[in-house]
């Protein structure tokens, strides 16, 4: 199962995911390292499965949180 929020025809249903892994690095020369990863439920096979969502290497931290802002809200569902 493959995920790719800015490319992606079909986007999965907020309901599979169960959770958000996010990671924040700092790195050398001030940059950061950004990477989220959902846990999805297989419901065919009853199992979790993680799914790498972004891994991105920017120099803010602005632009990691925008990062990180920009991946949440793809996944949110949709207001009726």
């Amino acid at each position: 199962m493959s995920l790719d929020i800015a490319g992606s025809a079909t986007a999965l249903a907020p309901s599979l995911i169960q959770f958000l892994h996010i990671e924040l690095t700092p790195l050398m020369g001030g940059h950061y390292s950004v990477v989220m990863q959902a846990t999805l439920l297989d419901e065919e096979e009853l199992a979790f499965v993680a799914e790498d969502l972004v891994s991105e290497r920017v120099a803010t931290l602005d632009h990691a949180l925008a990062v990180i802002r920009q991946n949440v809200a793809a996944l949110a569902p949709v207001a009726a």
